[in-house]
């Protein structure tokens, strides 16, 4: 599983570059790890030069030899429920059949891998919310492979679903907006625009991830203030700025004069960590500087316990609340994934025997909120009154554009990256 972490973070960095470069002064949010569930998923169905793209450009590619050593999650005769909006709630008895060993072509070891991440990752979704919105829409018309919708429901947590794009579209469209919708507590409406589906469409992969979560320390409202943030040295604007004392784990990366800190959620299973460049009189110029530096491997040295330490911090933070959408086919098509978007040459066949079957859209959006928010406000308290004691203390002041990605712990998985240029 070390291996599918290390290509998904890789993934993640790979993205975050291709978005970045056409707008270097936009706010960037995404999810990785459901990009990569996503694209996994395409991957059990894809054949030939169509899962070898997908391999090379998130680094599937890269995986151990010795991935396969622990046995791959197997369903025994359970019940599985499918939704699907056409016929209601499908419910099917009996044990999943993909084979618990490795395909010929690498899919199977890799929807192994998927399958135990993202079982560890369902176990512990305790004081936060972590909604991922993510399923196959394919053309009634097109027959599915039993064994592959055996393998998105094992391994991927999800289902394909038969809709009607051809006769009905907006009712298509209206269903898929529904479902994500539902799936993100109401949180993301609208996934596809009225331009997005057409009668043409043959299959639709729906991205949408929500997540909000308690601080292990929260902080005061009472100290929440308006205070400036600043874009260059000239250029600034008011934000409603968060601010708190405590204990933190912070550390200062020489080599950029950067700083990092991790604010823990509840419990500490989940963190936010954020990348701050040093202030300087264009700030987006350090946090350009800052983001072509950051590769899977810095990531994590930089997080190690020899370069971060707990100290008593004074933190100040801005309330944010970001909102993204990317319609991906180009962006991927310029990493390399080109065939899975041409009817003339996407080999799909694992997923339908029908030579028609292309990728017409994916479509991610996500939606992050940030604020004072915590479950042990009597201890944050407390650490606020020690401000009036003689300990001498770091200071943490995100006033300026900075990166930030939110990770699981124990698996040190990236499930959220982004970058904050204007709160």
């Amino acid at each position: 599983m070390d291996s599918l972490v290390a290509a998904n973070t890789k993934f993640c960095f790979d993205l975050f570059q291709e978005i970045s470069q056409n707008d270097p002064q936009r706010n960037i949010f995404f999810c990785p790890l459901s990009l990569s569930a996503a694209l996994g998923m395409v991957r059990l169905g894809a054949r030939s030069s169509s899962a070898d793209q997908i391999d090379k450009v998130l680094h599937f590619n890269e995986f151990s030899q010795n991935e396969n050593e622990e046995p791959c999650p197997k369903s025994n005769t359970q019940e599985v429920v499918a939704d699907s909006g056409v016929e209601g709630q499908e419910r099917t008895k009996g044990a999943l059949n993909l084979p618990a060993e490795p395909s010929g072509d690498g899919s199977g070891v890799l929807s192994c891998c998927f399958g135990r991440l993202l079982s560890k990752l369902d176990r512990i979704r305790v004081d936060y919310t972590l909604s991922i919105a993510n399923r196959l829409y394919g053309e009634q018309g097109f027959p599915i492979c039993p064994e592959y919708l055996d393998g998105v429901i094992q391994f991927y947590h999800t289902t394909v679903e038969s809709i009607d794009f051809r006769k009905d579209t907006e009712k298509s469209r209206q269903q898929i907006n529904f479902w994500v919708e539902s799936q993100s507590q109401g949180k993301i409406k609208e996934l596809f625009s009225k331009d997005m589906i057409s009668n043409e469409t043959v299959l639709v992969l729906a991205n949408a991830v929500y997540f909000k979560a308690k601080w292990e320390k929260n902080f005061d409202i009472q100290n929440t203030i308006d205070a400036p943030f600043f874009l260059k040295e000239n250029e600034k604007k008011t934000v409603r700025m968060m601010n708190q004392k405590g204990l933190f784990r912070i550390g200062f990366l020489e080599e950029l004069q950067a700083q990092i800190l991790e604010m823990r959620y509840t419990k500490g299973k989940l963190s936010m960590f954020v990348l701050l460049p040093p202030a300087s009189s264009d700030n987006l110029k350090g946090l350009e500087e800052l983001e072509s530096k950051v590769t899977y491997d810095q990531i994590m040295t930089w997080t190690s316990s020899e370069k971060m330490s707990e100290e008593q911090v004074v933190v100040s933070f801005p309330q944010l609340t970001l909102e993204e959408s990317y319609h991906l086919n180009s962006i991927l098509q310029d990493m390399g994934i080109v065939d899975i978007f041409d009817e003339s040459k996407a080999d799909l066949s694992g997923i339908s025997s029908s030579p028609n079957v292309f990728l017409s859209k994916i479509v991610h959006k996500t939606c992050l909120e940030v604020d004072e928010d915590g479950t042990e406000a009597a201890a944050a308290s407390g650490a606020v009154g020690a401000t009036r004691s003689k300990t001498s203390y770091e200071t943490f002041n995100a006033n300026r554009p900075f990166l930030f990605f939110i990770r699981h712990n124990k698996t040190q998985t990236l499930l959220f990256y982004g970058r904050v240029c204007s709160p």
